[in-house]
């Protein structure tokens, strides 16, 4: 008796990742079953919206130079930092992307360290001001060093937005005044390069995880705004 398809397959057919045989069995049970015929389509759905918001970007080439304050650094080192009193700068060593479990009280926020993204604590972990403002200020779609691609509801009922910057692409709830990454990817494009539509599949994975209903429209995310992206 064949093994039911869930979610994560249909969205790894729609995405294009698995074999003829696997791809077959996921087609015809996308025809056959509405539940799995609407998770198809409203995964298609947001990668259409990634790709509107994200798409222009390769076209407007831009690049930035690395700034400290947009580098996520590992809690050993920072502890390591502490205890030697100089800077230990870590490579990226993590595949894929940062799970949120292991960025303990990391915030973005406009309040820590002047806005310069790294708090007086070692563990109080921050991404840079302009990514935070942002994800405060920009409507999905729009243009500038930070581009947000979509914003959402989690099943929390916080309000969470996806965006990418030249060095970091990621996933950011709001959480009291500020945001929390949830989800974050280095971009290691060349010369800072933004990440290309679609380029993290995990990305959208991760939302369609944590996702409650649709995305924010224009008119449900300037609404948002004008809240403060409180619940």
């Amino acid at each position: 008796m064949a093994e039911p398809i869930d979610e994560a397959t249909i969205v790894a057919w729609v995405d294009g990742e698995l074999d003829e045989a696997a791809a077959a069995r996921a087609a015809f049970a996308v025809e056959h079953d509405p539940a799995l015929a609407e998770i198809a389509e409203r995964h298609r759905r947001m990668k259409a919206r990634f790709a509107a918001a994200f798409g222009p970007i390769a076209d407007e080439a831009v690049a930035m130079p690395a700034p400290a304050s947009a580098t996520i650094h590992s809690l050993d080192a920072a502890r390591h930092r502490r205890a030697t009193g100089r800077a230990v700068w870590p490579r990226w060593a993590m595949p894929g992307a940062i799970a949120a479990s292991l960025l303990v009280g990391l915030m973005i926020g406009h309040g820590m360290n002047g806005g310069a993204g790294v708090g007086d604590s070692p563990e109080a972990l921050a991404l840079s001001r302009p990514i935070a403002t942002a994800l405060d200020r920009q409507l999905s779609g729009e243009s500038g060093t930070v581009r947000v691609a979509l914003s959402f509801r989690n099943r929390d009922g916080d309000l969470c937005r996806s965006f990418a910057a030249a060095h970091l692409s990621g996933v950011a709830c709001r959480a009291g005044d500020g945001w929390q990454l949830r989800y974050g990817s280095p971009n290691t494009a060349p010369d800072g390069a933004y990440r290309m539509a679609g380029g993290d599949a995990g990305e959208m994975r991760f939302v369609q995880s944590v996702i409650a209903g649709e995305p924010l429209d224009r008119a449900g995310e300037m609404a948002a705004r004008a809240k403060q992206w409180a619940r």
